[in-house]
């Protein structure tokens, strides 16, 4: 008998043991689903990054370690930066891929990383327009794109967000504006040695070249041309641009005056998107924001470092025949 009960009593434990592992599985597999659920972002992050990753040859990345991986390991993926939403689970808001051989295009449905702050895909092979889905993303805070071989422009609403100080872009000026050269000229009627010439390029090549007395003695007026060469960021040079916009320079007048003997004639050209365009300005004639455009092109030759210097015996000036047609009025600014 007594060994029938002590059967009885194994067999009894062995069936609780058996849900007590049971349990035991359900839990960990509970616990497990938790913990990949709060992992997981939203399946149209999810979305973006794979189209991302597929309509720029992704699996000939330098670095695609974990991409395409299981959903809940979004977060783990080569420079893919997760932080928590206010309910805990995980959103997008950084992606860094520069110098990784990303070649394509954007996709469109990039809009769909709804809470991305910062975005580098700086030093690729991109190539086409940026879609205008990159100026939904109005969490973006830092935007680089430098170095790639796009065309076009960057979508309307990050300018104005760059242009607000709100967001940071490192891209080429030819992205930033339309506007390719300026060139200022600056001619005070009485003096022999007061001519100077500015020319800024979208590309950061500056030049400033000023006519100089040589002073061999007290009566010789003989000049020479002293010309600097620098370089500004293509940052610069595109704030300089829409601030000749700004200010209306493409609809004021061809040429303003005063009546007076002695002044300064003053000129600034400026090509924007395959068109030339002159402003001349003599005794100070003009208007204020022809002003402040003017002051604004001498600030940043001020501000430039010089890498060269040399002389010529004569300063090269803007050619009558180069000389644009200016627009009348009504033209849009």
């Amino acid at each position: 008998m007594a060994r029938v009960i002590l059967a009885f009593c194994l067999i009894v434990s062995l069936v609780v043991c058996v849900e007590c592992f049971g349990q035991s599985i359900e839990e960990t597999r509970s616990v497990s689903s938790t913990q990949s659920a709060s992992h997981a972002i939203p399946p149209q992050e999810r979305q973006a990054l794979v189209t991302l990753y597929q309509s720029t040859d992704g699996g000939h990345w330098k670095n695609h370690d974990g991409w395409l991986g299981p959903v809940g390991t979004e977060c783990t993926w080569h420079g893919v930066e997760c932080i928590p939403d206010s309910d805990g689970f995980q959103t997008v808001v950084g992606i860094e891929l520069d110098e990784n051989n990303l070649v394509g295009s954007m996709p469109t449905n990039i809009s769909q990383l709804a809470h991305l702050r910062w975005l580098n895909i700086s030093r690729n092979q991109l190539k086409g327009s940026l879609p205008d889905a990159v100026g939904e993303l109005t969490q973006l805070e830092d935007f680089m794109v430098f170095g790639n071989q796009l065309s076009g422009g960057i979508p309307d609403p990050l300018i104005h967000r760059w242009l607000s100080g709100s967001l940071w872009i490192h891209a080429e000026a030819s992205l930033l504006t339309d506007v390719s050269e300026i060139d200022f000229e600056s001619n005070p009627s009485m003096l022999l040695c007061g001519r100077r010439r500015i020319v800024l390029r979208s590309d950061g090549d500056v030049m400033f070249s000023t006519v100089r007395c040589r002073n061999a003695t007290p009566n010789d007026r003989r000049t020479f041309c002293e010309v600097k060469q620098g370089h500004i960021n293509s940052g610069g040079f595109a704030t300089l641009s829409w601030l000749l916009r700004k200010n209306g320079f493409y609809s004021l007048q061809a040429e303003y005056s005063r009546n007076i003997s002695e002044g300064t004639f003053e000129s600034t050209r400026v090509s924007r998107a395959g068109k030339a365009y002159e402003v001349v300005n003599y005794a100070d004639g003009g208007p204020f924001e022809l002003w402040t455009i003017e002051r604004a092109i001498e600030g940043v030759a001020l501000s430039t470092e010089w890498a060269k210097t040399r002389t010529e015996g004569k300063c090269s000036r803007w050619r009558d025949e180069k000389a644009p047609q200016h627009p009348q009025s009504g033209n849009s600014n």
